[in-house]
């Protein structure tokens, strides 16, 4: 298949990006805090994301801008985070051509508790021996 160059994207485009929004939240370091992403987590349709050291809450809401054929209505004042939007890591890619994410996608508390017990083992210092 031939990629997609940017340019043609937004014809193909179904506003993928415009059907969601992401709240970045501090990464836990508390019981409470943990706790609280798995309450969220909790809650139909809502997901965590994390990527590196940057953790999201996903909401799926789709913006009232849009038409149903998904064209922006208010395109020539649309929202600067809007603006800013570029199409080189546009969800087009990873939602339709299979492109790998950045980031851990987590949908339920079950993934939550099993994501936590890989990255502890990843962290966990090896046991030194001890010779007497």
């Amino acid at each position: 298949m031939f990629p997609i160059l940017p340019e043609s994207l937004c014809e193909r485009c179904l506003a993928i990006c415009c059907k969601y929004i992401t709240v970045e939240i501090d990464k836990p370091r508390s019981k409470r805090a943990f706790d609280d992403i798995r309450w969220y987590l909790l809650h139909e349709g809502v997901t965590l994301l994390i990527d590196k050291n940057r953790w999201m809450v996903k909401f799926p809401t789709t913006c009232t801008a849009l038409n149903e054929d998904n064209i922006c209505t208010i395109y020539e004042n649309r929202p600067v985070t809007c603006r800013e939007y570029k199409t080189d890591n546009c969800d087009y890619y990873t939602e339709y051509e299979g492109w790998e994410t950045d980031f851990v996608e987590i949908e339920t508390p079950e993934e939550f508790d099993k994501y936590l017990k890989t990255k502890k083992k990843k962290t966990a210092s090896p046991k030194k021996n001890s010779k007497k």
